[in-house]
């Protein structure tokens, strides 16, 4: 008997493995990771401001989160200007700021904020991947948008 309870506390600590490898994996591939990693993610030099120009639309993410998430609206004007609303289940934010083209990237910074806006071609659809940092608190946040549906 006394096998047997060893052997079975050996599966047990060994399902107690996989069980946390799994639970690593999925929080590793829902972290909203650089898609970069995808080849078919193509980053687009951004050489200038009109490349961009337009509304866009998608969904922002909270870099360590795991459920907390929001759709977000953004326009970029062609004065190198952007502005946004987003809308989470808890909080509305909006902002603002101004764009310089550096690296191929559109680069802004605030004394509320400093972001990036990297443009990238994704199975022939453009797709902005932003990067952002709350100067304030230091949280930092990732999106993808798309092109909005002007209707």
């Amino acid at each position: 008997m006394y096998f047997g309870m060893n052997q079975l506390s050996k599966e047990l600590a060994s399902l107690r493995f996989y069980a946390y490898a799994l639970v690593l994996t999925l929080l590793t591939a829902c972290s909203g990771g650089p898609p970069h990693q995808d080849p078919s993610w193509i980053l687009v030099q951004i050489t200038n401001v009109n490349m961009v120009v337009g509304e866009w639309e998608g969904i922002v993410k909270k870099e360590d989160a795991i459920f907390q998430e929001g759709s977000v609206r953004l326009k970029i004007r062609d004065n190198g200007t952007y502005l946004f609303v987003g809308q989470s289940p808890s909080k509305t934010a909006l902002g603002a700021g101004s764009l310089d083209i550096r690296d191929g990237r559109l680069i802004g910074d605030t004394d509320r904020r400093a972001i990036t806006f990297a443009l990238y071609d994704h199975k022939g659809q453009s797709i902005i991947v932003v990067e952002s940092a709350n100067a304030e608190t230091g949280d930092r946040y990732h999106g993808e948008f798309t092109q909005a549906n002007n209707r």
